[in-house]
């Protein structure tokens, strides 16, 4: 045991011990004989080398415990800082991204999805290596809350505030392991609550204009997402092998890892729709194949075709930004044929559970999101729609 002695005209108990000959006096900073005592054996054990790295690092803490409050804080990120560079196990920013994309602990998500999750990561790579981190362990919860705040500054719409923020969290659950890492950064990071942005679903009077006043193909994708309540990528991707005698039967687009097929009853108009598309495109696999293709280059083609036909009926597409958003908010378009389907299965009294069977929705919840009819549509129910709406062929 070392001995602990007081000097002349200091408060504080000094360390007295010997070190290969050499007598050394250090000062513990107590005043109190016990937290001196053990403060001088911790010092004279490390002089000695008979200190464990635990008693090392606990000789650290008492001595960043007797700086100024603000003097321990910089202290401790300085050395957190040093250790973390030193680690056995680390991963380059430059490299993460493969390794994320290597990792079958991320799922298997769609080419899209991917597109999407890489447009985030190539923002935040570019934004934190500006900052001099080169390894994913570096990146603290400060680093994080700025660059949420940094993105936030942009102007982007909470729920891509959101998508960022879910994605670089799962990304570094998925690279814990490999990148060493002790902590997420992004796991107390908070979701923003969601503009309410939502599809609007068509007025009976609009239904009449843009049925009435559909040509060519736009007429056939319209009555299929009328009366089966399609997204547009299931429309122009359907193939006449999916068109059976009584139904269609698909795997949406947006669920098809899931593998699950829904089965839509056709609807007597839709029939003979279908009927006369089949004898205008003959022995194309695909109902649409010009569509299908355009859609395929460019998903956003069909989609503005679709919304500059909306206008041309004089139907008001978009509301200008609101809150934190700069670009206009589409309230309808295709997918509002979507919404119309489900709110006049709803006013005809439709059970709910087979509304979400047709439309395949995980839930009532989202079933009843979708479906808002007003009195006017209660009125004009699907019954009514056919002979308003859509011109038939007698000959068909």
């Amino acid at each position: 045991m070392g001995s602990i002695i007081k000097q002349p005209g200091s408060p504080y108990y000094y360390a007295r011990f010997t070190d290969n000959g050499k007598e050394k006096w250090i000062s513990t900073k107590k005043t109190a004989r016990k937290e001196a005592q053990v403060i001088a054996d911790a010092y004279e054990n490390a002089a000695r080398g008979k200190a464990s790295v635990d008693d090392q690092f606990n000789v650290l803490l008492k001595l960043l415990a007797t700086l100024p409050k603000n003097d321990q804080d910089v202290k401790r990120g300085e050395y957190s800082a040093r250790l973390m560079r030193h680690r056995t196990i680390a991963l380059p920013i430059i490299k993460a991204w493969l390794a994320w994309l290597d990792s079958p602990l991320k799922g298997n998500p769609a080419s899209k999805t991917i597109a999407g999750y890489s447009a985030v990561w190539k923002r935040f790579a570019g934004w934190i290596t500006k900052r001099k981190v080169e390894h994913l362990h570096e990146v603290t919860t400060i680093h994080a809350q700025d660059y949420a705040a940094d993105i936030w500054r942009s102007h982007v719409a909470p729920a891509t505030y959101n998508a960022h923020v879910k994605f670089l969290r799962a990304m570094f659950n998925t690279l814990k392991a490999k990148a060493g890492l002790i902590v997420n950064p992004w796991t107390d990071m908070k979701s923003l609550d969601k503009e309410t942005e939502g599809r609007q679903n068509f007025t009976p009077k609009e239904l009449t204009a843009i049925c009435s006043k559909a040509k060519g193909t736009t007429r056939y994708m319209i009555a299929l997402g009328l009366y089966t309540g399609m997204r547009l990528g299931d429309v122009v991707s359907l193939r006449w092998i999916d068109i059976g005698k009584n139904k269609i039967e698909i795997i949406p687009l947006k669920t098809r890892r899931k593998g699950k097929k829904i089965a839509m009853p056709i609807h007597p108009a839709l029939r003979v729709l279908l009927n006369e598309l089949k004898k205008q495109v003959g022995d194309s696999e695909y109902l649409f194949p010009t569509e299908r293709e355009a859609y395929l280059k460019d998903t956003a083609s069909i989609t503005k075709r679709f919304q500059q036909f909306l206008n041309d009926c004089g139907i008001t597409t978009q509301e200008k930004g609101n809150g934190h958003r700069r670009r206009a908010i589409v309230r309808k378009g295709f997918h509002s044929l979507r919404h119309s389907f489900v709110s006049l299965c709803a006013a005809n009294r439709v059970p709910q559970v087979a509304i979400q069977e047709l439309v395949g929705h995980g839930s009532p919840a989202m079933t009843a999101l979708y479906s808002h009819a007003d009195f006017e549509q209660k009125q004009n129910a699907i019954n009514g729609l056919p002979n308003m709406a859509f011109t038939i062929k007698k000959n068909s």
